[in-house]
């Protein structure tokens, strides 16, 4: 009998015993190996292509020597930036006596302007009415869109023989207006244009997109409440949409210092009335010939607007997100 108790509360032991578990790490420590893990090829991207090329630049606009394995601090670069938008020079080429470097801001500080104020609200206004079952609304959405899968220089191509002579169906009309369409500022107002026909089909898209993702029921809400399409755009797709619409405000205002490629197929590059920030420094840089002080230069041109209108993008981006930011469904 004893041999029996001994070898039951043996076995009462032996299952009562706790396991002991051989994990080596805790999940908390797991957790944070993967973060790492996943982090690491995007972290080390950002490293190379962008700290180290921009860490370059920074060094280069406050490099004054003639030089390429040279190294002597100046900030004549910017000073330059200043005596150039100051200058009393007029530019020959425009009938508004602006010298070149004036006429560089204005033309990059337009694409801003005529983002938010022309092609945004067109684009929203587009957008709604094609969202209210209008006939053929899914083949003018193609329409509208057709310009975004046209490769660009196809597309520039065409648009540039519309008011070259002589085969351009307006340049007669500019013709017999006393238009020409190679001066300041006409030949901007032309980039301009093209800008917003072709920017139409991508905003509208995005819009569409959003405002399909509204619930029905505030349309019906809307509805019973007798609110018209005037009230029912501005009190319940507006609102709704709002995160959009900043999003785009802010792509809209970065092309203020990003925008090249559409003035240099329509223009040739070659009328340097329809310069922008970025063309400029695209000009010289690009150019083989480029000495190591005008590389310079223009780093300092880049650097010196972008610390400029980076906190302004920031700031419109917050005091538009606070106008709605209750607002959700």
């Amino acid at each position: 009998m004893n041999d029996i108790s001994v070898a039951l509360n043996n076995d009462q032991f032996t299952r009562e015993k706790p396991r002991i578990h051989s994990r080596r790490f805790s999940k908390k420590t797991l957790d944070a190996i993967f973060i790492i893990v996943m982090l690491a090829y995007p972290v080390l991207q950002f490293v190379i292509t962008w700290a180290f090329v921009n860490f370059g630049a920074l060094s280069m606009a406050f490099n004054g020597s003639e030089y390429y394995d040279d190294f002597q601090f100046t900030l004549y670069n910017f000073e330059k930036i200043f005596t150039d938008l100051f200058s009393t020079v007029p530019d020959q080429a425009n009938f508004l006596g602006l010298n070149p470097a004036t006429i560089v801001l204005l033309n990059s500080l337009g694409y801003c302007l005529i983002t938010i104020f022309i092609s945004l609200p067109l684009s929203l206004l587009f957008s709604y009415f094609l969202r209210k079952n209008m006939l053929l609304a899914n083949v003018f959405r193609a329409i509208f869109f057709l310009p975004n899968i046209i490769p660009i220089v196809a597309l520039t191509f065409a648009f540039r023989m519309s008011y070259t002579t002589p085969f351009g169906y307006l340049a007669d009309m500019f013709e017999a207006m006393g238009i020409n369409s190679a001066k300041y500022p006409t030949s901007q107002m032309l980039v301009y244009l093209y800008c917003i026909w072709a920017g139409l089909g991508y905003n509208i898209i995005l819009f569409s997109g959003a405002i399909g993702r509204i619930p029905k029921e505030l349309f019906e809400s809307a509805e019973l409440d007798h609110a018209g399409y005037f009230k029912e755009f501005f009190h319940v797709v507006i609102p709704c949409i709002w995160p959009t619409i900043v999003t785009l405000v802010v792509v809209g205002m970065t092309n203020v210092l990003t925008l090249y490629m559409h003035p240099y197929l329509l223009t040739n590059y070659d009328r340097s009335s329809t310069y922008t920030i970025a063309l400029s420094i695209f000009q010289t840089a690009g150019n083989d010939g480029a000495m190591p002080n005008e590389l310079h230069q223009v780093t300092a041109y880049g650097l010196f607007f972008s610390v400029i209108w980076a906190p302004i993008i920031l700031l419109v981006r917050h005091l538009m997100s606070k106008k709605y930011e209750g607002i959700g469904y």
